[in-house]
């Protein structure tokens, strides 16, 4: 494999580690906000459901970072199945 294509994956690597931290990061601000938010207020299955998104997001990411990650490291392990 040529160099430059190391150099992307890794690149690509970082880049969703990085999307991964970011939505990370809104699911547990969106999780200190609700903790304020008085029962029946609308605004927690409001935030809920943004919260269940990003996380899924971040289901997502992993599953290509993992892939990624494989690729760099030369790894040709079967892939793991999903829970």
């Amino acid at each position: 494999m040529p160099i430059a294509d190391d150099d992307e994956r890794r690149d690509d690597l970082a880049a969703t580690s990085d999307s991964v931290r970011e939505d990370a990061r809104q699911v547990i601000e969106i999780e200190d906000e609700k903790r304020d938010i008085p029962a029946g207020d609308p605004r927690l299955t409001t935030l809920s459901r943004e919260a269940e998104r990003l996380a899924g997001q971040v289901h997502q990411k992993s599953r290509i970072e993992r892939d990624l990650a494989d690729e760099v490291n030369g790894d040709r392990e079967p892939p793991r199945p999903s829970h």
